[in-house]
Parts: structure tokens; sequence; C-alpha cells
């Protein structure tokens, strides 16, 4: 069955009791809101409904808060804020024995921030040793790339070496591209999945996996996960993990997948696209929609 074309949400409101927007692309661009944005958000809300932002950034929950704040989403248009940062924080609070390969077990693991900020403020407060090379980690972190993502090549000579001696990469943000005001940019995800392709070992917190999405589903449980609307502009990541983790989903065509898929309206060839798109990521949504609208 086809993606049912929608012009709004409210159209199917009725049908869900919670929504699970996610940000980039979505909500924003990096550095405006998109139109219609703000109506929509009071509307989810003023028809009762539980709206919960779920971003793949690696990044705490507080300065995406501030972020959307900044922008003019207050934080009660929202009844919480998941971020995949946020999820690694407590993951890696859990000091996992199987970051720690065959080392000592005894101490605290010792962790080679990539990224530079992000990487620092998720282990604030935890009993993780920040370390400066590969000899000394258990473990390698990667949040965020900043506003400014450095090549990918910048890393090729710390890959190369962890990759010998087996380190495990922790990427706290599973997307490969990002979107911004200027276009789309390498994400963190791109790293951690050339890390892999050579063989790396990489645990992926975010979309599409599953242990970003528990905290949504245990906050609205006994609610039925379709019951839940998953609202993204990802195929790979947003309309991959809402299958995975049961809940519904629509899909934002004005996000990455723009250039990809065009418009319903002006591209003649937009289902056959579509169809390609969804074959592809194996995974197809519910809903799409232009923007995010009421």
């Amino acid at each position: 069955m086809s993606p049912i074309q929608l012009q709004g949400l409210s159209a199917v409101a009725e049908d869900f009791d919670a929504f699970a927007l996610d940000q980039y692309g979505v909500l924003h661009n990096g550095t405006e809101l998109y139109p219609a944005v703000l109506d929509c958000l009071a509307a989810l809300r003023e028809a009762g409904k539980r709206v919960f932002i779920l971003s793949n950034s690696g990044k705490r929950k507080e300065p995406n808060t501030a972020r959307l704040a900044g922008l003019g989403i207050a934080p009660d248009l929202y009844e919480d804020f998941v971020t995949s940062g946020e999820v690694t924080r407590a993951f890696l609070n859990g000091q996992p024995d199987a970051l720690r390969g065959g080392g000592d077990k005894s101490g605290p693991l010792r962790c080679l921030p990539l990224g530079g900020k992000a990487e620092r403020a998720l282990l604030e407060g935890l009993n993780v040793e920040l370390v400066e090379s590969v000899a000394e980690a258990d473990f390698m972190l990667l949040a965020s790339f900043g506003d400014s993502p450095p090549s990918l090549e910048t890393f090729l000579g710390i890959l190369t070496e962890a990759g010998n001696k087996g380190l495990t990469l922790v990427c706290a943000n599973p997307d490969v591209t990002g979107i911004t005001a200027e276009g789309l940019h390498p994400a963190p995800g791109a790293l951690a999945a050339s890390y892999e392709e050579a063989g790396g070992s990489v645990i992926y917190v975010g979309k599409p996996h599953p242990l970003v999405y528990r905290s949504i589903l245990e906050a609205v449980s006994p609610m039925p996960a379709r019951r839940v609307l998953a609202v993204g502009d990802s195929l790979a990541h947003d309309i991959v993990g809402a299958a995975g983790a049961g809940l519904s989903s629509a899909l934002i065509l004005q996000g990455i997948h723009r250039d990809d898929l065009g418009s319903p309206a002006t591209t003649p060839d937009f289902k056959s696209r579509l169809a390609a798109l969804t074959r592809r990521y194996g995974a197809q949504p519910d809903f799409l929609l232009h923007g995010l609208t009421w």
C-alpha cells in the first residue's frame, strides 16, 4: 500500500495519541524554523496530544532545548526532548564491560573523544577517564562535529590505529548526513560507517537503533506503539527506526530526501523515485508531508 499524502497532521490527529518529532529537517534547518511549525505544535498540544522531540543529536538535552527556545519553540510546546546523546550518557554510566575488551575491568573506563565539547559534556560527572591517545583508550566516543564538520580524512590515522587495537567506537549520532541552511554535510554516522566498513566495531545509539525509542515508549506505556506517530525526514533513520520500534511514521519531503524525491505535485516520476528509495532502505512511511503543518 502506498503512503498517504497529507496536507497536515490534522487529517490523522484522531488516530494518534502521541507524536515523536525529529528536529533537523522537520522543525528547523539549524538556523531558522520552517513555516507553520509553531502553529502545528500549538495545535497538537491544544488537541491534547503528547509531543516528544526525538533527535539523533549527540549533545545532551539541555543545549538542544536551549537551541529550540532560541529559535522560538518554548519548552511548553512539547513534553520531553530525547536525544541520542542523553541516551548514550546513560549507557556509558552503566560502565559496560563490552567496551573494555580484554582490558582491566576494575578501574573506570578510559575514553578517547573524537569530537570536542559535545563528547566531554556527555561524560561530565561520569566515572569515565578522558585520554588523549588510542594507546591509552578502552573505547572511542563520537557525538558531534559541531557547526563546522571536519573532513572525514582528518580521522584516518586515528581510526587505523584504533582498528589495529580493536577499539570499539560508540557513535552517539548515527546520522550519515546533516541538514543546515547551506545544505547537507557529513554527520558522525558517516565516520562510524567508514570505521565499521574497515572492520572496526561500532555501537550506535540513536535512530534507527531501538535503544533511543525506549524513553518514549516507557513514557507513554501502556499506549500501543502504533498510536505514536514518528515524523522525520530520513528514511534510513526516522522511518526504518519507527518500523523497528512498532511506531507509525510520516516522512517529511522538504528534508534530506528533497533532491532525491522532488515533490508529488511537480515531479512526474515521484512515485517511482519513492518506491526505489523505500526498497533501498527496506521501510515505507505510512504518510507523506511536505513539511510539519497542522
